[in-house]
């Protein structure tokens, strides 16, 4: 076995052993926070494919987060609460009638990614066949927003804007950290194939990469509906971490969120979102004595400072384009040890 190899085997053994424990002693505000890291690292993998290495401006992602979130509740909420709950207009069937226990809690999270999926397939056929660049992102956009209306109006089947409440506390680093290691693994192989090469050369020049047989529609409409299932993983993970879901949950900031940790993390770079999501939800976090000792809302205002300044100072992001590999470390290591070296030879 390769040397990187055995690295990566080690670090992910180090990092379910962390998870097992963390769910079991860490802090709780830490295991908070680690766990919202990994939901948004898991939307924000899906947002670079179709994003940073497609290059198709999408707005929508918070529309698919939604969707996620509402039908993986749908699926696990237990029927008693679900009387309790829609209490003006009964549950539709047949989820009035049924109810998964928690083992069936990954089979939620794959169906609310399905159902995510589905709804990629209905605004992605018209819009990335005819659309591109700011028509395509106003597209989406309005996607987000008519998702929105629908689960804000459809009491029978959401609770309209009342929400959902008692939702079980299924998510913990088991759960959302395997989830970000599998997405991110079929993210990495997608970006190091022939399709992930085909990506590329779309976000470059469509026209010249259909003019060299690639078909564009095709690759766009793939790499939409891996976004659009990661998204709905990650609504699913977000509505089991905090227990209660209202529309306003999903708004348009979320994509913004999303947008602010791809480009800290570097357009093109699945490191970068990884890395990108942890930090987000650790300054989302720290900052958030802003919104009750000054002015409610005003988080939204320095985190919009903050992507004009990355804009117009950092626009490569942590990692560019690059991705992490241990090839890093050991020249790092290499350079640190070479420094002290010399340090101690001169005495």
């Amino acid at each position: 076995m390769k040397p990187n190899r055995i690295l990566t085997v080690l670090f992910l053994l180090g990092l379910a052993l962390f998870a097992w424990w963390g769910d079991a002693r860490m802090d709780r505000l830490l295991w908070r926070i680690l766990n919202l890291g990994a939901i948004y690292a898991i939307a924000a993998v899906g947002y670079t494919v179709i994003n940073g290495i497609t290059g198709q401006f999408s707005l929508g992602p918070h529309g698919f987060m939604l969707l996620g979130a509402y039908f993986t509740t749908l699926l696990i909420l237990p029927l008693e609460q679900k009387r309790a709950v829609w209490i003006f207009d009964p549950l539709v069937p047949p989820f009035s009638q049924f109810s998964l226990p928690e083992s069936g809690f990954v089979l939620a999270l794959v169906a609310g990614g399905v159902v995510a999926v589905l709804a990629a397939v209905v605004v992605g056929v018209p819009a990335l066949r005819a659309l591109r660049g700011d028509y395509l992102a106003i597209a989406t956009l309005g996607f987000g927003e008519i998702i929105f209306l629908l689960v804000a109006n459809l009491r029978g089947l959401t609770n309209g804007a009342m929400g959902i409440k008692g939702i079980p506390f299924y998510t913990n680093l088991k759960w959302a950290v395997g989830a970000l290691v599998v997405l991110t693994y079929a993210a990495v192989r997608l970006k190091n194939s022939s399709f992930g090469r085909a990506l590329r050369a779309i976000r470059e020049d469509e026209l010249a990469a259909e003019s060299m047989g690639i078909n564009v529609f095709r690759h766009k409409f793939l790499a939409f509906m891996f976004s659009a299932f990661c998204a709905g993983v990650a609504g699913g993970l977000m509505a089991t971490l905090i227990g209660t879901i209202t529309p306003d949950l999903f708004r348009f900031f979320v994509t913004f969120y999303l947008l602010m940790i791809i480009v800290l993390g570097g357009l093109g770079s699945i490191s970068g979102a990884i890395v990108g999501g942890f930090i987000f939800a650790t300054v989302f976090e720290a900052l958030r004595f802003i919104d009750t000792a000054v002015v409610p809302g005003m988080r939204m205002v320095v985190f919009a400072l903050l992507l004009i300044l990355l804009m117009l100072f950092f626009r490569r992001g942590l990692f560019g384009r690059e991705e992490f590999s241990w090839d890093w470390i050991g020249r790092g290591a290499s350079r640190v040890w070479r420094w002290a070296w010399a340090k101690m030879s001169s005495f």
